[in-house]
C-alpha cells in the first residue's frame, strides 16, 4: 500500500552581467553571476532559495569563457534505500516567478540564443566538487553522459536517469529594441565612435523554443540532483567580427565602433515533486540500483 509524498524546492533569482565589452573585443573580461538575494533595489529579489552555485572552475561561478553557469540542489533520499522503497507515479510541477528573464541594461547584443536547461536527475552528481560537469551540454541529459563521460561512472546518459528535462532558448525581441539618438543614449565609450552606427537597447527577451522531456515514472534513492544551467551565447561578440574575407567585407560596425553589455535578470522558480511511496519490486531493485546507486 502506497502513501503520498511530496518534495518541494525553490531556486533563487540570479543576475548575470557580461560587463562592458569594448569595441573590437570579442569576449567578456569581467563577467559575473550572482544570486539576487541581497540586491534590495531589484524587483526580482528572492532571499530564500535551496540551490547553490556549481563551480566549473575552482573559485569561480562561471566557465573560463564567461558564458556558462549553473546552480543545483541535491535532495537526500537515503530513507528510500533503507526502506527499499520508491516514489511511483511521479508528477513534477514547475512554477516560475516570471516567464522570461529581464534584460536590465543590455545593448548592442549580437545574434545568439540564451539557453536555460532545468533538470531533475536520479543520483548524486557530486556537484560540490569543481569541474567535470559540461554545463553547455546540460540539454544532452538522457541522450549522452553529463559527467565523467570518459569513465565507467558516467552519469546522466540513460533515459530513465532523467526525471525531468526542460530546455528554453531566449532571444532578443526585435519589436522591443530601441535605438539612438532619438530613443536612447549612445554607447561608444572612450575608444569607439558613436557617429558610425546607432546604439541598440534591448527592451525585452522572447522565448524562441521550449522542449520538455524526461521519464517521471519512478524515483529511487539515494537522492535526486536538480540543476538549472545557463549558457549566454550572445555575451560573445565573435559572430560580429566574422566577415567574408572579400575586398569589401568588414566586421559589423557595432563590433568595431560600439561597446556592448548583456545583463540578465533570471527569475526564481519553485518545483513540486509529488508521488506515491511504495516498496520496490525485485525487478525494479535490480534495474535501478545497478544503474543509479552504483554510479552515485
Amino acid at each position: 500500500m502506497g502513501v503520498p509524498r511530496m518534495i518541494q524546492s525553490q531556486f533563487g533569482a540570479l543576475t548575470y552581467d557580461s560587463g562592458v565589452i569594448t569595441p573590437s573585443l570579442s569576449t567578456p573580461l569581467t563577467p559575473t553571476a550572482l544570486f539576487n538575494d541581497v540586491f534590495t533595489a531589484n524587483y526580482q529579489q528572492v532571499k530564500r532559495h535551496n540551490d547553490v552555485f556549481h563551480e566549473p572552475v575552482a573559485g569561480s561561478n562561471l566557465t573560463t569563457d564567461g558564458l556558462s553557469f549553473m546552480t543545483y540542489q541535491y535532495v537526500d533520499l537515503r530513507d528510500l534505500l533503507e526502506e527499499k522503497a520508491c516514489m511511483d507515479d511521479v508528477v513534477i510541477n514547475v512554477q516560475r516567478m516570471y516567464e522570461l528573464p529581464y534584460p536590465a541594461i543590455s545593448y548592442n547584443i549580437p545574434p545568439g540564443n540564451i539557453e536555460e536547461t532545468l533538470l531533475v536527475l536520479l543520483g548524486d552528481y557530486d556537484l560540490d566538487t569543481p569541474g567535470l560537469f559540461d554545463i553547455k551540454k546540460a540539454a544532452h541529459a538522457g541522450f549522452g553522459p553529463l559527467k565523467d563521460p570518459t569513465t565507467d561512472d558516467s552519469q546522466g546518459g540513460l533515459p530513465f536517469e532523467v526525471l525531468y528535462r526542460e530546455v528554453r532558448q531566449y532571444v532578443q525581441d526585435p519589436s522591443q529594441n530601441f535605438v539612438s539618438p532619438g530613443q536612447i543614449g549612445t554607447q561608444a565609450g572612450p575608444t569607439g565612435n558613436a557617429a558610425i552606427t546607432p546604439t541598440r537597447f534591448v527592451g525585452n527577451w522572447r522565448m524562441a523554443s521550449r522542449t520538455i522531456g524526461g521519464y517521471p515514472d519512478l524515483l529511487v534513492g539515494p537522492g535526486i540532483t536538480i540543476i538549472r544551467a545557463f549558457t549566454v551565447f550572445p555575451a560573445s561578440r565573435q559572430i560580429q567580427s566574422i566577415d567574408g574575407a572579400g575586398p569589401t567585407d568588414q566586421p559589423a560596425d557595432e563590433f568595431a565602433f560600439l561597446q556592448m553589455r548583456l545583463q540578465l535578470g533570471i527569475p526564481a522558480l519553485q518545483l513540486n515533486i509529488v508521488g506515491t511511496q511504495r516498496p520496490l519490486t525485485a525487478t525494479e531493485t535490480a534495474t535501478y540500483y545497478s544503474n543509479i546507486l552504483m554510479k552515485s
